[in-house]
């Protein structure tokens, strides 16, 4: 029987597969190794072991959980009241975006110990340090809040140094569950390489949570890592999974030099922001095995653009596309509909503008309000939308239908179920074009046979 010092929890939110890579959780289990604690990762979204069955062979001291707004509250809720009932000397850790914007309502919680406000390294790794060595008090770690005499207390906030962080704990979790297969290459991995936004999108939580800093790590250590998952892994591709990957363009120079020089011959993807499009930058980008950019033009209407502090026009849009073509790049766009004050005539402009550039995928999001964002505030103002003041009623809140826009609900999901429609058929064509019947095999076991077993 193996006793571990901490259990790092992937609460349930898409029990899709392949399944999204839970970095966060990657580099706080690294870094507590680093430092000698004995750390593994339980990933809901793919785990087959139970839960219990889980704790009695670990046993782990500590459990942490790192949770977003939305459904995956509702499971580390039930997850920490489990853990609570029975196995009461376990202490729990909550962390992540949600908790980093509402500590207050997720430390008054009696299945919760500790809370990590923004980086969770060494904060995570101080809980250990306190409970399993005894050599720091509660109130000397960075990021902490904690409960002392029935009172809430928080401690200073700070950042963790990227260029101190060691790789992520690829070890801990079982690579073959997050793989993807995409049109460039068939063996793809997620990667982080940064954190943070300096810009102010009205509808975005990340400058809030990262107090509108960004850092990344270095081109050097982003291919250490990019060759330990290409020899561990056998990857031929990656996608960077970074809020804004590309917003030092040195650095991105700096990571194709690298590719070239190391010969590493990977094919890949990563988002990127309208306004700091570079086309010397891409160029080298292609040059090094780019194939597709993703790009956030939310809305092809210029009043929600503005509306939206998305700093970026129409006609920005259309340039940006057009030199990801005359490039060989392929795009992405994505959009949102049913956005506060949207009214029909925003939504046809966002199709028409959609259907104008002609991307190679369309990711058409239905908005919703969250937490941390200036929507989220001006939905409550406004009364168009309601935010639960039970943690438990949370995920239920944001499981449902939502339009808090002047749009019929019919429009906004017959416009989704357009877009969705034609990302299929879109796919398909392409993979006939080009003969790639790999990648129809692949959408049809990840994608068919996911689907049935749902309906199971």
């Amino acid at each position: 029987m193996v006793e571990i010092d901490a259990l790092l929890i992937n609460p349930i939110s898409a029990r899709a597969m392949p399944a999204f890579v839970p970095h966060g959780l990657l580099y706080i289990a690294s870094f507590a190794i680093e430092r000698g604690y004995n750390v593994r990762i339980y990933d809901r979204n793919v785990e087959e072991q139970g839960l219990e069955d889980m704790l009695d062979e670990l046993k782990p001291k500590v459990v942490g959980l790192g949770c977003l707004t939305g459904t995956s509250i509702d499971d580390a809720s039930y997850v920490s009241k489990l853990i609570k009932d029975k196995y009461p000397g376990i202490k729990i850790v909550w962390g992540g975006v949600h908790t980093s914007l509402y500590p207050d309502s997720v430390l008054r919680e009696e299945f919760v110990d500790f809370v990590v406000i923004g980086d969770g390294e060494a904060a995570f790794s101080g809980i250990l340090d306190k409970i399993i060595r005894g050599n720091i008090p509660f109130g000397g770690i960075d990021n902490l809040g904690y409960k002392e005499l029935g009172q809430l207390k928080y401690n200073n906030t700070s950042f963790v140094d990227m260029a101190k962080l060691p790789q992520p704990a690829w070890q801990l979790i079982d690579e073959e569950k997050y793989i993807r297969s995409k049109f460039y290459a068939g063996r793809v991995l997620t990667i982080n390489t940064s954190r943070g936004c300096p810009y102010q999108f009205s509808f975005c939580c990340v400058p809030k949570v990262h107090k509108g800093k960004w850092r990344g790590v270095s081109a050097e250590k982003i291919i250490e890592n990019l060759k330990l998952l290409k020899e561990r892994y056998k990857i031929d591709g990656f996608q960077v999974d970074d809020d804004e990957f590309d917003i030092n363009w040195e650095r991105v120079l700096g990571l194709c030099r690298l590719l070239r020089s190391n010969a590493m011959r990977l094919k890949w993807s990563h988002f990127s922001r309208i306004n700091i499009l570079n086309e010397d930058v891409i160029r080298e980008e292609a040059a090094c095995g780019l194939r597709l950019i993703e790009f956030g033009v939310e809305s092809g209407s210029a009043r929600m653009l503005k509306f939206l502090n998305k700093g970026q026009t129409v006609e920005q849009v259309i340039k940006a596309y057009a030199v990801c073509r005359k490039l060989r790049v392929k795009t992405s766009a994505l959009f949102m509909v049913g956005l506060p004050t949207e009214d029909g005539c925003d939504l046809k402009d966002t199709v028409k503008l959609i259907k104008r550039l002609n991307p190679h995928l369309t990711i058409c999001t239905i908005f919703k309000p969250y937490p941390g964002t200036e929507l989220f505030d001006y939905c409550i103002d406004k009364g168009i939308f309601s935010y639960p003041e039970k943690i438990e009623e949370i995920g239920c809140a944001y499981d449902r239908n939502i339009n808090v826009s002047d749009i019929p609900d019919k429009t906004i999901y017959r416009t989704k179920r357009y877009f969705d429609l034609n990302n299929i058929y879109q796919e398909i064509k392409n993979c006939v074009f080009t003969g790639n019947f790999r990648l129809i095999l692949y959408y049809i076991r990840h994608r068919l046979i996911n689907g049935l077993k749902h309906m199971l």
